[in-house]
């Protein structure tokens, strides 16, 4: 599959992948902050897609940064229709400052096949063995 994409300015790095087999792509930082411990920030990318009808991007967090600096994603549906410049939503849940450069990987997007389904409203559900076990219902 081959997906267009554009440049929404001049510093942008484009989407690479980091190995042959990856299943994600990363996402690189088109901008500098610093990310202050327990803060958010949505993060621009400086690239807009063209995602084949039928596909989305799943945004998601490169697990290095998640591990080590505490950085998580907090939004990330990429829809097929969707033609703006794609942005990160990133979380620094460490107790440390943490400093993005431009061109610096902060995520990574999965393209993954989808297929609308449709809603139909009933007035009971089927039951099933778990029924309304909620969280937890499967032991820990």
């Amino acid at each position: 599959m081959e997906i267009k994409f554009k440049k929404v300015n001049d510093k942008v790095v484009e989407p690479t992948f980091s190995y042959n087999n990856a299943a994600a792509m990363d996402l690189h930082s088109a901008e500098d902050l610093v990310l202050k411990a327990g803060q958010q920030a949505v993060v621009k990318t400086g690239i807009a897609m063209a995602i084949p009808q039928g596909y989305w991007g799943d945004i998601r967090d490169r697990s290095g940064l998640a591990a080590k600096h505490g950085l998580h994603c907090l939004a990330g549906v990429i829809d097929s229709d969707y033609r703006g410049e794609i942005q990160v939503v990133l979380i620094n849940l460490s107790k440390e400052n943490y400093n993005i450069k431009a061109g610096d990987r902060i995520a990574q997007m999965i393209i993954s096949k989808h297929e609308q389904v449709k809603l139909q409203e009933i007035d009971n559900i089927d039951d099933t063995k778990r029924a309304e076990g909620n969280f937890g219902s499967s032991g820990y």
